[in-house]
């Protein structure tokens, strides 16, 4: 893996399998020999982790800095994440996404070809996760990995296919053995199902990798029979509680994919060196971490959405965070968090109609 300056990113595993307990695992070298992410929420499905920056880049503003939004979000620039325990929150999902939308949230990815009413992984103790048509409607569906890709040839070619389609989340790692990994000539083979066929209404997002600025996206493009021409988009997942760290990965990812927009797929300051408290506003808050970020990001003008995780409450931070550093939007009872309160802020606001009916991008 690509080392930033002295900052090297993480991101963790996503999956088909039930939902991850917390762990801790040592990281490596800055080089990224050997980097393993050190841990995930419980419920969660997919999480990662980024080392520490070096410190302010030139023209990089820190938290505390000062910079403001006027409400400066495209359309359809905010979204979240749901892991396989959103389905268990209190108020969902009504409640959640009312409180989602009604302060700017347009729409969410998970880890789910099909809608998670239909995905066991989301089943809570009751059965099937209950879901509302606009919440369907929001999706970003993900082809997990092998497992799902006939699947997604038969959705694609479907009366209503999505919009949007993930191929393959992280399969370069696997969290605790327990999700597969696909190496990237294997992943171009499979993939070229869905390379094969029409899919002019359906958007392809490039893999989402665990190590993003290594080379597996590289091999799987020159493996691929050009199947990039047919890839507009591609994702990276960041949690990293330091500003400037964020944007330098952001741009050497982008330096690499220059034609490319950008998706940034999972977004939080949730991690083991997180102090941030889970305030909306106040320095050292995940508020203030929103207010300084957030309008860097839209600065950089290639960043076309992203997603931050979570959208349903978990009751610690997230990989080996400290509590205070909770990066939630909405608390048990569905209700908007600080993180959800300066998300909308700094957006200028609502962006669907506060009873959650409709999702809009």
């Amino acid at each position: 893996m690509l080392s930033l300056f002295s900052a090297v990113f993480f991101i963790a595993a996503g999956s088909n399998a039930s939902p991850c307990k917390v762990s801790s695992k040592a990281s490596a070298s800055s080089s990224g020999a050997g980097i393993t992410p050190t841990g995930y929420p419980p419920g969660s499905q997919q999480l990662s982790v980024n080392r520490p920056g070096s410190g302010a880049q030139a023209g990089i503003q820190q938290i505390g800095s000062g910079i403001t939004s006027h409400g400066a979000c495209p359309p359809g620039f905010i979204n979240t994440v749901f892991n396989t325990g959103a389905p268990r929150q209190q108020g969902w999902p009504t409640t959640v996404w009312s409180s989602l939308t009604s302060n700017g949230i347009n729409d969410w990815i998970g880890f789910s070809l099909p809608t998670i009413d239909q995905k066991p992984t989301y089943n809570t103790d009751a059965g099937p996760a209950v879901v509302l048509p606009a919440l369907n409607n929001a999706q970003i569906h993900m082809v997990m990995d092998p497992r799902d890709t006939d699947a997604a040839v038969r959705m694609v070619q479907g009366p209503s296919p999505p919009q949007y389609l993930g191929l393959f989340n992280e399969p370069d790692y696997s969290f605790e053995g327990l999700t597969p990994m696909t190496d990237p000539v294997t992943a171009a083979q499979d993939l070229q199902a869905l390379f094969s066929i029409p899919h002019s209404a359906t958007t392809y997002i490039a893999p989402g990798l665990a190590f993003p600025n290594a080379p597996w996206l590289a091999t799987f493009r020159d493996n691929c029979n050009n199947c990039f021409d047919q890839i507009p988009i591609v994702s990276m997942h960041i949690y990293e509680p330091n500003p400037s760290a964020v944007i330098s990965g952001i741009q050497t990812f982008h330096a690499t994919w220059p034609d490319k927009k950008i998706w940034i797929t999972e977004l939080s300051p949730a991690r083991n060196d997180c102090t941030l408290s889970s305030a909306a506003s106040g320095p050292g808050s995940i508020g203030d971490y929103i207010a300084t970020l957030i309008p860097q990001i839209i600065a950089l003008g290639y960043v076309e959405k992203i997603f931050w995780n979570s959208g349903e409450w978990g009751a610690t931070g997230g990989n080996g965070a400290p509590a205070p550093c909770n990066p939630s939007l909405t608390d048990a009872n569905g209700a908007p968090t600080g993180a959800l309160q300066a998300l909308g802020k700094v957006c200028g606001g609502s962006r669907a109609p506060a009873d959650g009916s409709t999702a809009t991008s």
